[in-house]
């Protein structure tokens, strides 16, 4: 399966969930490569610098469609799971992944802006299911939340009206445990503390239902 986050935003947790979703696969035994898109390469350093014991997968850096075109599907052959982290503010390195992916995340903060952008983001997905024939399946997910916020009830109801790109139930809180972490050569998986085991867990929710989604 090829799975891919995108935002054409910057900030959006997008990096950090393609991450934290191959450490949630890893766990399970699949065989997993990460495609890092992003020109930031965010993701792919941030798996070269986990510690040694931390399980990772194969690392690919991508930045351009027609890479992106030709190598996408042979890495798919020889993987349970393909995790892209897609490039921000790149409309075409965009597009050309929802042209491959079977399954989208649509990281999004409870921001105007950010409110702003997602649309740019579900109406690409919407252009690829033209092409495509319905796919690929796509989720929005609320991330960097800080709860009872009137931003919070606001995002949530105009997310909830894109029914064709549903917004999931799980969210990913505002926590520091979750801005530090990258440079403690981990994932919130692998930390013992009470507060990344407890963001840990929200990202372990988000996952678990976006792929059992209507089961």
């Amino acid at each position: 399966m090829i799975t891919a986050f995108i935002n054409l935003k910057g900030g959006s947790t997008k990096s950090s969930s393609a991450v934290h979703l191959c450490r949630y696969l890893l766990n399970k035994d699949k065989t997993v490569a990460l495609v890092d898109a992003d020109s930031q390469a965010t993701s792919s350093t941030w798996i070269n610098n986990l510690e040694d014991h931390i399980p990772r997968p194969q690392i690919y850096r991508l930045t351009e469609p027609d890479p992106l075109l030709d190598q996408i599907p042979e890495i798919a052959s020889s993987a349970d799971y393909v995790v892209i982290d897609g490039a921000g503010g790149l409309a075409e390195v965009q597009r050309t992944i929802l042209l491959l992916a079977d399954l989208v995340f649509i990281p999004i903060q409870p921001s105007a802006p950010d409110i702003s952008a997602s649309h740019q983001a579900i109406k690409a997905v919407s252009r690829a299911r033209q092409i495509r024939s319905g796919k690929p399946s796509a989720y929005t997910f609320l991330s960097r939340v800080v709860p009872k916020t009137l931003l919070l009830a606001e995002a949530r109801e105009v997310l909830s009206a894109y029914k064709d790109v549903p917004l999931l139930k799980a969210e990913i809180p505002q926590r520091q445990v979750a801005a530090d972490v990258m440079g403690q050569g981990a994932t919130l998986f692998d930390l013992k503390t009470r507060s990344a085991k407890e963001v840990a867990n929200f990202y372990r929710q988000l996952f678990d239902e976006a792929f059992n989604y209507g089961s």
